[in-house]
């Protein structure tokens, strides 16, 4: 569990005697499985600081979810609508698995924005993260089939969550989703979804064992993806984790 808020991304710079006065100001929540934190359309300006666990940020659309993106600890949630004027929710975020955060009044938020320009600064670099990774996820679902759109969810979680295996060659993605989730991930179904898991299983690419994906033949998973429209790794790594190996070293749960 995150401990310092200098793990945390948009607080990165800041210096002790910053620490000691941004302390106070956090108070401590936590979230059981599957409960909603944030209801999209709700008037909230609170920020929300992921420490443990894992949070999906999501929409319902006539019943059926489409999943944004997953968020892991050191990420920060609702920083976009305590900054801006309108403060209603864009979306609706609940947690995976249980969740222990960290979170700060809007009013706090701005105060320490306006003393700290290094965590504007850094929120704003979230936010152009967030515009990225949706835009590319409007691509997978709006112009590739479900095949492409599966390869390039698993590279894009290679990117930021993939470890190699020291006794072969081969890496393992150190975060557990069901077909289910990766289905509303790149909009559509779970029956779709596991028939491309299982046809990339027979061709070797990859393996499941325990809802826990392990790459063997990493150089086709990246043909694959690459054959439509390059993206280099670099613009596929989440902001939120890059660099940050205690985050992924504290993932690889089971999710249901």
């Amino acid at each position: 569990m995150i401990t310092d808020i200098r793990n945390i991304s948009i607080f990165q710079d800041l210096s002790d005697e910053a620490v000691e006065r941004i302390m106070p100001m956090l108070r401590k929540r936590q979230f059981r499985k599957n409960q909603v934190i944030i209801y999209e359309g709700d008037r909230s300006g609170d920020v929300f600081i992921i420490r443990s666990g894992s949070i999906k940020v999501y929409s319902l659309l006539e019943d059926k979810e489409i999943i944004y993106g997953v968020a892991f600890p050191g990420h920060v949630v609702g920083e976009i609508e305590a900054i801006h004027y309108d403060d209603y929710r864009i979306a609706s975020i609940a947690a995976m698995e249980a969740v222990h955060t960290w979170y700060l009044k809007k009013k706090d938020f701005l105060a320490i924005v306006e003393e700290y320009p290094s965590v504007l600064r850094r929120s704003y670099w979230l936010l152009v993260e967030s515009m990225r990774i949706l835009n590319r996820k409007a691509q997978y679902i709006s112009f590739l089939d479900t095949r492409l759109k599966t390869a390039n969810l698993v590279y894009d979680m290679y990117c930021n969550l993939g470890q190699k295996l020291e006794s072969e060659s081969a890496y393992i993605i150190n975060y557990k989703l069901t077909h289910h989730v990766i289905a509303n991930m790149v909009g559509v179904t779970r029956e779709s979804v596991s028939k491309v898991l299982k046809d990339f299983q027979d061709e070797g690419i990859i393996s499941i064992e325990h809802k826990t994906i392990k790459i063997l033949d990493l150089p086709q998973l990246r043909t694959i993806c690459d054959g439509v429209s390059y993206i280099s790794p670099s613009q596929r790594t989440w902001y939120s984790t890059a660099g940050n190996n205690s985050i992924i070293d504290g993932l690889g749960k089971k999710f249901s």
